[in-house]
């Protein structure tokens, strides 16, 4: 592992140690006094997780296809086309995301393909 590395998951650490801090500090004003039962601790907490994980999924995708603007050729006669990312909702295993995907369409053939990273 390379030092960016390192930095990149020394950050996420200490950024989930607060994210974690800051969600205890919700549940326990939602939940008030008395000892909650654990899976009232449990649910909100893997939520939570789902939240981070539908934000990850989105950031990462739009990322990916961003990196695949630019031209490709149609796969089935050859002419260069233009990749434009374009934004759909889909439904993840963790929740509903807001998927960008690159998407390319020939005039020449009239379709649609979706250029692969």
């Amino acid at each position: 592992m390379d030092a960016n590395q390192n930095l990149l998951d020394e950050k996420l650490a200490d950024l989930l140690k607060q994210a974690a801090e800051v969600a205890a500090q919700i549940q326990a004003k939602e939940q008030g006094v008395g000892t909650p039962h654990f899976d009232q601790i449990e649910i909100p907490a893997h939520e939570v997780g789902q939240r981070l994980s539908q934000m990850i999924q989105s950031t990462r995708a739009t990322d990916v296809a961003l990196q695949q603007a630019g031209q490709m050729k149609c796969p089935d006669c050859g002419k260069e086309c233009r990749v434009e990312p374009t934004r759909r909702q889909v439904h993840s295993m963790d929740g509903p995301i807001e998927l960008t995907e690159s998407v390319a369409h020939c005039r020449r053939c009239r379709r649609s393909f979706f250029p692969s990273a």
